[in-house]
């Protein structure tokens, strides 16, 4: 009876070491396989190489454009944005008045309204040149939005009348090398207190925060007019009754949640503009190429060995065993150019860090373009595939 019981786990534990065998077999003839011509080898590993770095690239850099073009939100300590009706994303709208964030205050659950104005303006330059900026005019004593990342200078150096932050990526650009220089923004001067480090914009023109009174003299915005209101909930506030009762308040105005103006600035920069599509066309150029070029050299491989595969086939293997030998040979490409293409783009990034373009190399990132990366290499296997397993051993006997 013992014996009897046994026989089932005995025959799975036997059938699970065959299985395992042929594995290991499967994985040394496909070794050999692809090893025994080194330039076909290097081929395969290049263009899945290259397919992966181009692929990271770009969704690295579209990932890096959507949180640039996001980061006054994201970096805000608002919970609700008012903004003008129509509004699209946070560098451009219109106005609404100042006077109307006392509504907001007499909401109970509201713990504090800022202002904030975002506007473009002409700066010009100590050599004469002009360059579009966006003036960004915060509330000088305020919680909601300040410049981050400051390497020289602070956010109270804000409350100097004409006092403006610039960030060091576009110094150069703004003809500025040091804290303590003036130049002239729509006619107005304007003195650097400060400058940050990688403070992007999507735009290309140069974030200068100043305090709010300074933005509408350098902005041209009238007295008791501002872009936008900032909006901080009481803790324990309920967000959807909130953003019901600030809409109430504001029926002229469009109330956004944080993140939800936050994805609207992403949608619009990278969906509406097409920048978004660009790089993902490019994306899937980088997947089409490794995918011609692996399916290209493995087919090549088999149509070499054609009669070794009928040969194995002659002795009594399976086609799982025959499959198996082709996915292992496009496993080996697709790791090794995977880890290749990866750390191209891991230094590129690493050279660019410095420059107005970010590229996101994120931990989430990657694993997609692994998946993607075997997904080419599992598609490419398949031609090589049906061609194995068409291979006739009869023909060996002829």
């Amino acid at each position: 009876m013992i014996e009897s019981s046994l026989a089932p786990d005995l025959a799975e534990a036997s059938w699970k070491n065959r299985l395992t065998r042929y594995d290991s077999i499967g994985r040394r003839l496909a070794w050999r396989n692809f090893t025994r011509d080194r330039v076909r080898l290097v081929i395969s590993v290049v263009g899945v190489a290259f397919a992966v770095l181009l692929m990271t690239l770009q969704l690295g850099l579209l990932i890096g454009f959507a949180r640039t073009s996001s980061s006054l939100v994201d970096r805000a300590k608002a919970d609700f944005w008012i903004v003008p009706r129509g509004a699209k994303d946070v560098d451009q709208a219109g106005l609404l008045r100042e006077r109307q964030k006392f509504a907001a205050l007499g909401i109970p659950d509201v713990a504090a309204v800022e202002s904030l104005i975002v506007v473009f303006a002409g700066l010009k330059r100590p050599d004469g040149g002009t360059v579009s900026v966006l003036v960004v005019g915060v509330e000088p004593h305020g919680g909601l939005l300040q410049p981050w990342n400051f390497i020289s200078g602070s956010p109270q150096d804000l409350r100097r009348a004409d006092g403006i932050v610039i960030d060091e990526l576009y110094a150069g650009k703004l003809g500025i090398a040091r804290v303590g220089e003036t130049l002239e923004i729509s006619s107005r001067r304007a003195r650097v207190v400060g400058i940050t480090s990688g403070i992007r914009t999507f735009t290309q023109s140069p974030y200068v925060f100043t305090s709010l009174e300074n933005a509408r003299a350098l902005g041209e915005v009238p007295a008791g007019w501002t872009t936008y209101l900032l909006v901080r909930a009481r803790p324990g506030a309920n967000p959807a009754r909130l953003q019901g009762a600030l809409q109430k308040a504001f029926p002229a105005e469009d109330v956004w949640t944080a993140s939800g103006f936050s994805w609207q600035t992403r949608e619009y920069w990278l969906l509406t503009t097409g920048a978004g599509a660009s790089l993902l066309l490019a994306a899937l150029l980088g997947s089409v190429v490794g995918l011609v070029i692996v399916a290209q050299t493995l087919y090549s491989a088999v149509v070499e060995r054609i009669g070794e595969f009928a040969t194995i086939r002659a002795l009594g293997a399976g086609k799982r065993f025959l499959v198996r030998i082709i996915l292992h040979q496009a496993s080996i490409s697709g790791t090794a150019g995977y880890a290749i293409g990866v750390g191209l783009a891991a230094v590129l990034a690493s050279l660019v860090r410095h420059s107005s373009v970010v590229i996101d190399l994120s931990a989430t990132l990657l694993f997609i373009t692994a998946i993607m990366a075997l997904a080419v290499c599992g598609s490419a296997s398949l031609i090589p595939i049906r061609k194995v397993l068409k291979a006739d051993p009869v023909s060996l006997f002829r």
